[in-house]
């Protein structure tokens, strides 16, 4: 190569830095998945490039991807570590600016070359909800902490380049935008591969096409110092550009999608749009929900495991006892399921009637040990008894009578909690007093809470439970154990730089409650969200319509909704209402000396009335 050619290629690229800036910067903006990507990703799956075949077999057997982490790395990723996917194999853009690291992974340069790869398929749009997408950059698909799947979504591939294809006659489609064809990665078939699968033979008008492309590009096949460092430096100009192109086409497109323009973009339908976009926006963010039955808001609340509010996989040490929970074949469950088995179950019937008679009102008078914390304490507690196959035995209801009481009671002193339970007048739910049996029980499993596993046995020595019922109150103990520790979601640490969970996966002794993790984040979300009494009558006919039941205005809108039949009370409270403020007005003008202008006026209005009439 001439020294005049090789100074004018060192020119173009020094212009192409800035492009290059730019499109890294770009890639620290991430965006929700828009419904068309969802489609597109159940259609054709995520891919994770993986460096070799062991890496790929170990997480496909792991059942989880380990975040990219280390400076560069998080900058790329928004400062959070994170799994990146591509939507589909990837273009050979795709792969140029994300994985093309030297002559042996460039197409270009070597045509032959084998990408190993984890193949990730999703089954429902639900299960998409906690990636984001790059969509100013490049569109990679990003996964935040350590991504943990089911078995039968992923499998280990191979990945080879080729030119875009007709998938019914096997001819290379030409782009009409560009003149050339396209090339992409795709799955390998087994006879392409060699017999170490490290290379592969591609068809002769792939070969050709690549020879031509990389002599238009600048690329050099020989093993000259000079012409290797020409090679990397081209390749870095065709990532410059290739960033700039991303970036500015993306750009544009995705707003013209958020202001909802389809079709041919001009200047007038742009900026007519602009008004419309910002119009519904601002609708979406002030128009109350009360248009949603209860039924349907919790429904939708519990769909999916949301992580975007709280994400406790960025979290390592969570993420990784997750990843081992899951070789052993624990799933986590879902709370919608969850939730309809408890509530619609005899358990669940007992539990709304418990609940309307249990003194709620010593409760810790705070945000983070009070009422919700005890109701959820109290839903976990059913959840994981029921499951472990604790209440089966249980025929006059004693032991959930049990459990709920030490759900409400656990807190009611901290430390002294067991010297008020000891004060108080403890009923079942037939009005009947607790047996000074179950009264001990309770008082064990309350103190077990403040203690240690090891002092279990002791504490049931400690209030003189029989023998026989050891084995009884010590899984008790492990429930309450196990739903207190489930709602030490509500004190995580989640600032946008980390992530630190309170809840350690590792303490849990039952494996219910290993796999009620995500349900346990959801659960905290709900109640801030549906007033608990509606949550314990979801899917039953004691269940109410109405919207969100949280401040004032929604009970007022909610009381409307319930129809006709509450319009005589309605009245009665807007009479009681007013007659207060008419006689704090009569007060207030005997005070001022000006209640015989207050009756001349009542007269002077009674014969307008009349008059009227």
């Amino acid at each position: 190569m001439k020294k005049e050619d090789m100074f004018v290629k060192l020119g173009n690229i020094v212009l192409f830095l800035p492009s290059l800036i730019a499109g890294i910067a770009s890639k620290t903006l991430r965006f929700n998945l828009d419904d068309m990507c969802k489609q597109e990703i159940l259609k054709n799956g995520l891919y994770h490039i993986t460096p070799n075949e062991e890496i790929s077999r170990k997480i496909v057997e792991s059942q989880h991807f380990k975040p990219a982490r280390g400076l560069f790395k998080n900058f790329n990723s928004y400062g959070k570590a994170c799994v990146c996917f591509f939507d589909g194999a990837p273009t050979i853009d795709n792969y140029l600016k994300n994985l093309s690291e030297g002559e042996t992974t460039n197409p270009y340069v070597n045509p032959n070359i084998v990408t190993t790869a984890v193949k990730v398929s999703p089954k429902t749009k639900e299960e998409l909800i906690n990636y984001k997408s790059r969509a100013l950059n490049d569109n990679a698909i990003l996964f935040e902490g350590y991504c943990v799947l089911p078995k039968d979504e992923i499998k280990s591939v191979y990945l080879v380049p080729d030119l875009v294809r007709d998938y019914k006659t096997g001819a290379p489609i030409l782009n009409p935008k560009t003149g050339r064809y396209d090339i992409s990665f795709r799955e390998a078939l087994e006879e392409e591969l060699s017999q170490d699968k490290h290379t592969y033979k591609p068809k002769e008008d792939y070969l050709e096409f690549m020879e031509k492309e990389s002599k238009r590009l600048g690329y050099v096949k020989d093993n000259v110092f000079t012409h290797k460092q020409l090679n990397f430096l081209v390749n870095v100009k065709d990532v410059a550009l290739i960033e700039t192109n991303f970036f500015r086409n993306n750009m544009f497109s995705n707003i013209f999608k958020f202001l909802g323009i389809e079709g041919k973009v001009t200047p007038k339908k742009f900026f007519e749009s602009i008004p419309k976009a910002i119009k519904t926006k601002f609708i979406q963010i002030t128009s109350p929900k009360i248009d949603m039955s209860i039924d349907e808001r919790i429904t939708r609340e519990t769909a999916e495991f949301d992580t975007r509010n709280k994400n406790p996989y960025r979290d390592k040490k969570f993420g990784e006892t997750v990843a081992e929970f899951q070789t052993q074949g624990l799933e986590q469950l879902k709370l919608k399921e969850e939730l309809k088995n408890l509530t619609t179950s005899d358990i669940g019937k007992y539990f709304r009637q418990k609940y309307n008679q249990i003194d709620k009102d010593n409760s810790i008078k705070n945000r983070i040990n009070g009422i919700n914390h005890n109701n959820r304490v109290a839903i976990f507690s059913m959840i994981i008894a029921d499951r472990e196959g604790i209440l089966e035995t249980d025929k006059n209801n004693n032991l959930k009578d049990i459990l709920l009481s030490a759900a409400y009671y656990h807190d009611i002193g901290r430390k002294n909690s067991v010297k008020i339970i000891e004060k108080k007048d403890l009923t079942y739910l037939n009005g009947q007093k607790y047996s000074e049996k179950d009264k001990r029980i309770l008082k064990a499993i309350v103190e077990a809470q403040e203690s240690k596993d090891k002092n279990m046995l002791k504490i049931c020595k400690k209030y003189k439970i029989n023998e026989k019922d050891f084995e009884q109150t010590i899984q008790l103990m492990k429930v309450i154990k196990d739903a207190i520790a489930l709602d030490r979601v509500r004190l995580d640490l989640n600032i946008p730089t980390t992530m630190k969970t309170n809840l350690n996966p590792k303490v849990l002794r039952l494996n219910t409650s290993k796999q009620l993790l995500n349900v346990s984040y959801q659960l905290e979300r709900l109640t801030k969200k549906v007033s608990f009494d509606r949550i314990l009558a979801y899917k039953t006919d004691e269940q109410k319509e109405g919207g969100e039941i949280s401040t004032k205005r929604d009970e007022f809108v909610d009381y409307l909704r319930q129809g006709i039949s509450q319009t005589p009370n309605m009245i009665k409270k807007a009479q009681r209402t007013i007659q207060l403020s008419k006689e704090k007005i009569v007060t207030k003008l005997k005070g001022n000396n000006s209640i015989n202008q207050l009756k001349h006026n009542k007269t002077i209005s009674n014969k307008n009335e009349q008059y009227e009439r």
